[in-house]
């Protein structure tokens, strides 16, 4: 009897162990698949990729050089077209000229929006591809805050400059220009790195010989000797001292006072280098020289254009063609930016040859329209 009873005690010990050993395996091969607590992508993506060869073109990153001035634009176009495709897209503004001698030094962008002026795109040298696409319009203005109005001689520009724009009489023109020019701060951005300041200036000229006897240094001259204009390399660091009431004024485009919910004193067609057919030659007749990475250029008047590209050494081109299509399909959002979007897209290339294939299919199938050869812009 006692023998059996030592069986059967043996026996349950045994048990007893064997289903420690069973509950401890168990445990032990669910912790192993437990996921950690950061989140990985590596099994769902090799499956993903597997059922479609879209993954590789939305692998990597999309970085844009785009101009300062509309960086409130391209942030919400970057973050939309991340949204929608699952892109990490970054946005990195500046001064057109100044990104664009950036890019010919060999920084890594995939995607180059420069404003205003063409010669933008041949200053990324060996990365330019030859082509470019205009997709919005702008123009130039005036802008200054509520803390402007408290002025001194604030009433005595306003007047003149309401007057001006009522009757364009010469007289309450140069008074208006002579006032802006000596008897506020002004914030004019680097005419070598932002053509905001290029604009600038050249507004300024063209005021010069239409209100000061054919005198198209006459504004400049006065502008450059008032001690309380100020320069940087973008027009974005004159926000915050207009905001903060420490500038009067700044020269910058309708589409940015307009994003930084600023006021503005709107120009007339011939002085804002709108897109008006008409006054387009006029544009032409005033130029400003610049000089940017050792090369002095002479820079011709033009409309405000925003252009978009893609650079030779982009590292993800397929995502770039991409955010073009993009950008095409939603043109109509961005009126609520004060831009006026480019219908159909104007595009500008020296050599048919060096189009990309999907740039030329938006040609053929009339997304586009060509515009002629980037030097004659």
């Amino acid at each position: 009897m006692s023998y059996k009873k030592a069986i059967t005690r043996v026996q349950a010990i045994v048990i007893v162990v064997i289903i420690v050993i069973a509950v401890v395996g168990v445990a032990v091969y669910f912790l192993s698949q437990k996921p950690s607590s950061s989140p990985t992508s590596s099994s769902s993506t090799s499956s993903s990729s597997s059922n479609s060869a879209s993954s590789t073109s939305q692998s990597g990153n999309l970085v844009i050089y785009g101009a300062g001035a509309y960086a409130a634009i391209l942030n919400y176009l970057a973050s939309q077209f991340q949204n929608q495709t699952g892109i990490q897209t970054h946005v990195n503004p500046g001064g057109s000229f100044a990104l664009a001698s950036q890019i010919s030094q060999g920084s890594p962008v995939d995607v180059f929006v420069p404003v205003a002026f063409i010669q933008a795109i041949p200053l990324e040298g060996s990365e330019n591809p030859g082509w470019t696409i205009a997709f919005l319009s702008d123009q130039m203005t005036i802008v200054y805050s509520n803390y402007t109005e408290s002025a001194p001689y604030w009433n005595q520009l306003y007047s003149n400059y309401t007057m001006a724009m009522k009757t364009n009489q010469t007289q309450y023109w140069y008074n208006f220009f002579y006032l802006l020019s000596t008897k506020f701060s002004l914030g004019i951005a680097n005419p070598n790195t932002d053509p905001e300041g290029l604009y600038a200036y050249l507004i300024l000229n063209m005021a010069g010989y239409l209100y000061a006897n054919h005198n198209s240094s006459y504004f400049t001259d006065l502008v450059k000797a008032n001690p309380n204009v100020k320069s940087a390399t973008t027009t974005a660091a004159f926000v915050s001292p207009l905001k903060a009431g420490e500038l009067d004024f700044t020269f910058s485009y309708v589409s940015y006072a307009v994003s930084q919910k600023l006021d503005y004193l709107k120009l007339p067609p011939w002085l804002s280098f709108g897109y008006y057919p008409n006054e387009t030659q006029w544009y032409s007749q005033f130029s400003y020289n610049i000089t940017v990475s050792g090369k002095t250029l002479t820079i011709h008047g033009n409309p405000v254009y925003l252009y978009i590209t893609v650079p030779l050494t982009s590292t993800n081109p397929n995502a770039a063609y991409q955010f073009i299509q993009f950008i095409l399909s939603h043109e109509s959002e961005l009126s609520q930016f004060g831009v006026t979007p480019v219908y159909p897209a104007v595009l500008f290339y020296n050599n048919s040859t060096s189009l990309p294939q999907p740039i030329n299919q938006l040609l053929q199938s009339g997304e586009l329209k060509y515009g002629g050869t980037i030097p004659s812009i």
